[in-house]
């Protein structure tokens, strides 16, 4: 069966045709421009704003128009993330969609399920003039897995909704009633240079398991980076010639790898290789596919000073990194050690702390700050965001009873440690209830990423149902 066939066809059609654009973050003006066309094609009302922002207006069924006006919001721009022996092109090559055991998942890269699945959900319903409902405004933004800089640009005032329902989460039978705000927090170390004092080894690590570093940060999985600086800590006067890891900011780092010179190679490279064997060990559970490579190298040039490669490797090897606090099933603050750079006159590494508790995401900064201070670095806040926080209201009883109504079980209501627009929504127009769901997808962020088939129908039927229901 061809993809864009499979069922419910107005959503998987949809989500087949978005992922031949190529839509990473900050390269959004093609999606765009493409819901504004796909918008005036059916005579909707369509406006797009400088940060490539699209608001689509649909008008109440017949004998609807009396209800109150429902948002649908998601976000078009996607992870853009690669297997190391991928060639795929991200900036021009569609998204290689392949059908796995009910499982809809890309081929060596990340799939685009989020937030793409929760597009082609607003994409179906617009698109359906069969379906009862009341006003519809789609709210589809830009830069949500960056900065979140489209739902910041975006003029709230214009808005009639009563409801906002955000379809950006990713657990089967799950309603979303909160979310952690977040802290982006950029480290600078100068590179102090001098000649070379020794002979070189080269460090690769590489096919650890990653993930979101919000959804999956408490699976304990390893993060390349610490384990880098876990493998080069207090090594007797090292320089780092060439040093780099992760590939997004918001997901956990799958792969690292440094260029250093050492004194006495071959002492170091025994305690390389012990320290490499501890550390697969530890994750063979979590990582199972994790690889160290460790070997003799040659490199021309010169180096940063051992001073300056001692504070930048220690720095990194004390930064809190991972699970923070946890209450019940709800990951409540942690952070994530996401970027290293080797920049032309810097290092520079980027950590992302998240937490429900605005209090606690700034005090997981300041500790942060802290160390950096201590090892001589630089540091800014480069983005920071409220997080959404629970409250009871008539909505969540009504998709309780939609759902249970439909598939014969309660939701599980309760919050995430991702980061959803209604933080900042909700922070501008508190007047106006919200909730998130969203189909079953695992390995958001990586290039593992796969949406479950059944569980789309799913979701869609719901949608569709709790639209129909709303007044």
């Amino acid at each position: 069966m061809e993809i864009k066939n499979l069922q419910p066809q107005e959503v998987f059609a949809n989500f087949y045709q978005l992922s031949q654009i190529p839509r990473e973050s900050g390269n959004e003006k093609e999606v765009s421009d493409y819901l504004v066309n796909f918008a005036k094609e059916r005579g909707l009302e369509v406006t797009q704003d400088e940060a490539l922002n699209v608001i689509i207006r649909k008008k109440a069924t017949k004998g609807y128009e009396d209800r109150p006006t429902v948002a649908l919001q998601g976000h078009m721009d996607m992870v853009c993330v690669k297997e190391d022996d991928s060639d795929h092109d991200f900036e021009k090559d569609p998204i290689k969609l392949i059908l796995e055991d009910g499982w809809l998942t890309a081929d060596g890269t990340t799939l685009g399920g989020d937030d793409g699945i929760g597009v082609a959900f607003i994409m179906g319903i617009l698109d359906d003039d069969s379906l009862e409902h009341g006003p519809i405004e789609a709210i589809i933004t830009t830069g949500e897995e960056t900065s979140m800089v489209g739902a910041r640009a975006l003029d709230l005032t214009q808005l009639k909704a009563k409801y906002l329902i955000n379809i950006d989460s990713e657990e089967e039978g799950v309603l979303t009633i909160g979310c952690a705000g977040g802290l982006d927090l950029e480290i600078e170390f100068d590179k102090e240079m001098e000649e070379k004092k020794g002979d070189f080894v080269e460090i690769s690590l590489q096919g650890f398991e990653g993930g979101h570093s919000g959804m999956e940060i408490d699976k304990f999985r390893c993060n390349a980076i610490k384990a880098l600086a876990r493998l080069l800590h207090n090594i007797e006067d090292l320089q780092i010639g060439e040093i780099t890891g992760g590939v997004k900011r918001n997901a956990i780092p799958t792969t690292a790898s440094a260029l250093v010179c050492v004194k006495d190679r071959d002492k170091v490279l025994e305690i390389l290789e012990k320290r490499k064997k501890e550390i697969l060990n530890e994750y063979k559970d979590s990582d199972p596919n994790g690889k160290i490579s460790i070997k003799k190298a040659d490199f021309e040039g010169q180096v940063i000073s051992t001073k300056a490669s001692k504070n930048i490797i220690d720095a990194i090897f004390v930064l809190p990194d991972g699970l923070y606090k946890k209450y019940k099933a709800n990951i409540v603050t942690s952070s994530n050690l996401g970027l290293l750079e080797n920049r032309e006159k810097t290092i520079m590494f980027h950590t992302m702390i998240r937490s429900e508790v605005d209090s606690a995401k700034i005090n997981r900064g300041e500790i942060a700050k802290e160390i950096i201070s201590r090892f001589g670095g630089r540091y800014q806040v480069v983005n920071q965001y409220s997080g959404w926080q629970r409250e009871e209201t008539p909505l969540i009883d009504l998709a309780n009873e939609t759902w249970k109504q439909i598939h014969g079980d309660d939701l599980i209501v309760g919050t995430t440690h991702g980061g959803l627009e209604c933080g900042l929504f909700k922070k501008e127009i508190p007047h106006v209830e919200m909730i998130s769901f969203g189909p079953e997808i695992e390995g958001a962020h990586s290039p593992t990423e796969r949406v479950n088939i059944e569980s789309v129908a799913n979701n869609y039927k719901f949608l569709v149902e709790l639209l129909k229901k709303i007044k």
